[in-house]
């Protein structure tokens, strides 16, 4: 029956952040795209959307602690986190794929005018959020080499996971080439069901303090 419960809680998950997130993508009326672009669009948005599973795939599910341990939520939150904020580090690179195969603007200038440009809200939110998922990368993978305490590295992850999933949606639903009305819900629904969760566990622990 264990087995059976913590299964059911596992398919939830991945049809939640998986399942919805291809169904949307799929039966959205976006334009057309090659092959190649539509896979890479489908990449970032389940990318996106794993990282925000990660509020209920760490220490803060205590019903998935304790059904598959600590250890192993551990280990699953650490390999969805490390590949899929790669691909998230990838993203740029993406939108300047198509450069390649015209005869417009270079890759290097579209990647510089990028990075460089402030006048748009989404762009700015855009550059935050990739700044906050490098800052977790090399804090999460070099935590030992850092030097850094437990309570610090803990605090620290996790004002950096509020500030880089509040820009970040913002930026998906500002300037995302996907970014119709039922993924925007979507995305807001799953924002703040994660956020519920991590100040509900918070809060709870302050009270009993």
């Amino acid at each position: 029956m264990k087995k059976e419960n913590y299964i059911f809680k596992l398919t939830a998950l991945i049809l939640a952040f998986i399942g919805v997130p291809v169904l949307l993508y799929f039966q959205g009326d976006f334009p057309k795209r090659s092959f190649l672009m539509q896979t890479l669009s489908l990449i970032t948005i389940l990318g996106f959307t794993l990282l925000l599973s990660q509020f209920f795939t760490s220490r803060l599910n205590k019903t998935l602690v304790k059904k598959i341990r600590m250890v192993n939520v551990l280990a699953i939150h650490k390999f969805v986190g490390y590949a899929f904020i790669t691909v998230l580090l990838l993203h740029p690179f993406f939108i300047i794929v198509p450069k390649f195969f015209d005869n417009g603007v270079t890759p290097t200038d579209a990647f510089l005018k990028l990075i460089t440009t402030f006048s748009s809200l989404g762009v700015i939110l855009g550059l935050i959020a990739y700044a906050c998922i490098i800052i977790l990368l090399v804090t999460s993978y070099f935590r030992f080499k850092l030097h850094l305490k437990y309570k610090t590295w803990r605090n620290l992850h996790g004002y950096l996971t509020l500030l880089f999933v509040i820009t970040a949606t913002w930026h998906v639903i500002n300037i995302g080439r996907h970014s119709n009305t039922t993924f925007s819900i979507y995305y807001l629904l799953a924002v703040l069901s994660g956020i519920y969760y991590l100040l509900r566990t918070y809060l709870s622990k302050a009270s009993k303090k």
